[in-house]
């Protein structure tokens, strides 16, 4: 039988809860765990699978195969559990797609398709699956994202700009630098569509690029535009440094391509400059993600006094906090950029000119497995919860 919850999704939420990956209090059973599934979750797929390609950079295998393994394995399973879903409660998969405060996560399943690729091609040299998905994303980003703009822009608005954008807005740039990145390197493979291939990848760099900069001063305004309180500050406002980061691993991994098409020469330059002006952006701000963490992780009890372990490792209140700061989906938002850092150094410092940069992901990169394997351990507990109806 199927179930037509076309309804509200989810109950009603406090102004400054995050607006993507907040977790149902209300689960009692399997089914409703499932029925309540957030789109965002396939951030962990995100996540997982860029932080397996950031290690294969730093040659450290024993960490970046098995992650790759469990990256497609988790992919395969969350595209499954969201079929059931759609299929037992499409009216709750039409509520979501209209809710703003979970349909931004929806944009996680293209780049989440496309980082599955990219392990796809990276690590077990599968070029014609890999493929199969990068058209897959050609074909729903474009279709996604004229429907969440056509939906903030003509639909109803309940609240002000401040209330309903968060940094998940830049999923938008994150889902078009994806494809860039997956595009670059099916290049070496696809010679008969090779001209298409590059020609679709270029333009969503460059397009991806121009638009960070929109973007990013919606979501910069968000932030200057009032107080932010704590329980306001979640994990996709890292996406103002991961959707540079992208940026940049999407150039570095075009650009040295480029100079194999003569039409595209003239552009390897240019291409590897604003490559390098995106790795600096992605740079600038990781001093202020990092201290707003800790200062949201340390105030998140509300009486100024933090637990010990807390104070002496923030981020693992995603592990094992319970009140405001704890662990919920987008906290995954937070892993992704820190992965993609990482990843998109590793390139940037491939290219001969920028080879001094190798050291910065060195130490970066087991700074964000740190924070994989945290948040891990906090979606475990959550899952768990979840299913026992807690």
């Amino acid at each position: 039988m199927v179930e037509d919850d076309a309804g509200p999704v989810g109950d009603a939420r406090s102004a400054g809860e995050a607006t993507v990956g907040s977790e149902p209090s209300d689960a009692a059973s399997p089914a409703d765990a499932l029925r309540t599934l957030d789109p965002a979750y396939f951030g962990f797929v995100m996540s997982t699978g860029i932080v397996s390609v950031a290690f294969r950079g730093l040659g450290v295998e024993a960490v970046a195969l098995p992650l790759a393994v469990f990256t497609v394995a988790c992919y395969v399973l969350l595209v499954a559990l969201f079929g059931v879903k759609t299929a037992r409660f499409p009216g709750r998969v039409l509520a979501d797609l209209r809710d703003s405060d979970r349909h931004w996560g929806t944009l996680t399943f293209v780049v989440a398709t496309n980082t599955v690729g990219t392990a796809l091609v990276l690590f077990f040299d599968l070029v014609a699956p890999a493929a199969l998905l990068w058209l897959t994303a050609v074909v729903v980003t474009p279709v996604l994202l004229y429907y969440l703009f056509a939906i903030e822009v003509v639909g109803p608005r309940e609240s002000a700009v401040r209330e309903r954008v968060d940094g998940a807005f830049l999923l938008v740039i994150v889902c078009m630098q994806s494809l860039a990145v997956l595009g670059a390197l099916l290049t070496d493979s696809l010679s008969a569509y090779v001209d298409e291939v590059v020609l679709l990848s270029m333009g969503y760099w460059g397009s991806g690029f121009v638009l960070y900069f929109v973007v990013v001063t919606i979501v910069t305004y968000r932030l200057l535009d009032g107080a932010v309180r704590p329980s306001d500050w979640t994990g996709p406002y890292w996406i103002t440094m991961g959707a540079a980061a992208i940026t940049t691993l999407a150039g570095a991994t075009l650009g040295p391509r480029l100079s194999g098409f003569p039409a595209w020469e003239a552009y390897v330059e240019i291409t590897l400059g604003i490559t390098f002006l995106a790795w600096a952006i992605a740079s600038w701000w990781i001093p202020l993600l990092l201290a707003v963490d800790v200062w949201s992780f340390l105030a998140a009890d509300g009486d100024g006094r933090a637990p010990a372990w807390v104070t002496a490792m923030p981020w693992a209140r995603l592990a094992l906090g319970r009140r405001d700061g704890a662990y919920s989906s987008g906290a995954w938002g937070r892993v992704f950029p820190m992965g993609m850092y990482t990843a998109c150094t590793v390139n940037l410092a491939g290219v001969h000119t920028f080879s001094p940069l190798g050291i910065v992901p060195a130490y970066w990169g087991w700074f964000a497995l740190f924070v994989w394997g945290l948040t891990f351990v906090g979606m475990v507990r959550a899952a768990g919860r979840a299913v026992a109806g807690e």
